[in-house]
């Protein structure tokens, strides 16, 4: 299944339905009482198989292909919203199915932080400081904030909003006046979508989706 967006305006969205590779029809979505977003979004359904294992894949140019939903089949109608920041012009979107867990989705992998991108600004932790998490499939996450460990719940909703609990357990080592601690735990709770490029990982935040946060795999 392989569907086209176009965009006549950031704040207009178009959706093109361009072929189906898969028997059911995919569907625009009424989008979900999130927050408002300056850049447009897609949203779209199709059927999952129980059992089975989803990913949701997007790309610019039909060429190169990154991930932006991931969903465990239950056989009913599943939904995603893409709400990464700013989507461009024109969007490819397919889905693609596997009986196993993708190993190179967003769940269980160990993501390092490399930098914050912040309008003009690149932010990057200390030389030895280490921010990171892992996501498991029973929807806890865990990792290292600096001179901290923590622990926490997530959710993914609608397949690209990656959306954390209320608050994370963490030890309580104080950390140098340069950590990144509490910038790392306040974009995680801002965070609206992502993408899987590989072992790369963006996790976009912000009021409309505007930041974003580089991941690199260390599993």
């Amino acid at each position: 299944m392989i569907l086209k967006f176009q965009f006549a305006y950031l704040t207009c969205l178009t959706a093109l339905l361009l072929a189906l590779l898969l028997a059911a029809q995919a569907i625009g979505q009424e989008a979900s009482n999130i927050d408002s977003f300056e850049a447009a979004t897609v949203s779209l359904g199709f059927p999952s198989s129980d059992g089975d294992y989803h990913l949701v894949e997007a790309s610019r140019d039909l060429q190169k292909w990154v991930i932006v939903g991931q969903y465990p089949g239950n056989g009913k109608p599943t939904q995603l919203k893409d709400l990464r920041g700013q989507l461009g012009n024109t969007h490819f979107y397919q889905v693609v199915t596997k009986s196993k867990p993708f190993p190179n989705g967003l769940l269980d992998r160990k993501w390092k932080l490399v930098a914050l991108h912040e309008a003009d600004e690149i932010i990057q932790p200390k030389k030895g400081r280490t921010h990171s998490m892992t996501l498991s499939r029973d929807k806890r996450v865990a990792g290292r904030n600096d001179c901290n460990s923590y622990s926490g719940t997530f959710s993914l909703v609608k397949g690209n909003w990656l959306k954390f609990g209320n608050h994370f357990l963490s030890t309580r080592m104080l950390c140098s006046s340069s950590s990144l601690d509490f910038k790392f735990f306040e974009s995680l709770y801002a965070s609206k979508g992502f993408e899987v490029d590989g072992d790369k990982l963006k996790l976009y935040y912000g009021d409309n989706a505007e930041h974003w946060m580089e991941f690199e795999d260390k599993t």
